[in-house]
């Protein structure tokens, strides 16, 4: 996923200090068995922006995925709508069997890989490890969220710099933001927002 990385370096020097880092701190997790609806999640995360007080986000769903990112929805989607049109595709779960530590490779480390698509069916990879298969999947998923808040909030952030360079007729700022622009519709996941501003402004 190269692609996806040159984007992610283009996000984080548009966004600079603005970009938004979501810390998973805890969560607590109670699930019925057998109940399609049966997973319910509360996840605290600790927002660069957030100041001393964890953000508390509730989701249910399915099972633990479908849980936290309803929960992720709820809270941001208000915001960043380009979340509600992402869709998951794949999900891996590997064990680390060598990083055991007890001998008995109870705690070895897993390995948690999603897979998602934008809306244009773009494909964008993101997995994290952890000694906790929860906590592991837990992160992958807000990681996930953090990549495509950023997105969509460096995509506005370039677009009002390109307005600004044209009313200014700085042709060569103008040169900048639109090569910028033309990087991150490739991550971006459109909202009508996005949508409304990628047409006129491409």
């Amino acid at each position: 996923m190269e692609r996806h990385h040159t984007t992610h370096a283009v996000i984080k020097r548009v966004l600079g200090d603005a970009y938004l880092t979501l810390h998973v701190d805890r969560y607590a997790l109670s699930e019925t068995l057998g109940d399609a609806d049966g997973c319910h999640l509360t996840v605290a995360l600790r927002p660069t922006d957030g100041g001393d007080q964890p953000l508390i986000i509730e989701g249910r769903g399915v099972g633990v995925v479908a849980a936290v990112y309803d929960g992720l929805i709820k809270h941001f989607t208000r915001e960043y709508g380009s979340l509600s049109t992402v869709k998951f595709v794949d999900f891996d779960v590997s064990a680390q069997m060598d990083s055991s530590e007890n001998g008995a490779g109870t705690d070895a480390k897993a390995k948690v890989h999603v897979k998602v698509h934008n809306s244009d069916g773009r494909p964008f990879e993101f997995h994290s490890i952890d000694r906790s298969v929860m906590a592991a999947t837990v992160d992958a998923v807000v990681q996930i969220a953090e990549y495509f808040v950023n997105s969509e909030r460096a995509f506005v952030t370039v677009h009002r710099a390109l307005v600004d360079a044209r009313e200014r007729r700085r042709a060569d700022l103008v040169e900048q933001y639109t090569a910028q622009l033309a990087e991150l519709v490739n991550s971006t996941s459109y909202s009508e927002v996005i949508r409304r501003i990628r047409d006129e402004a491409l």
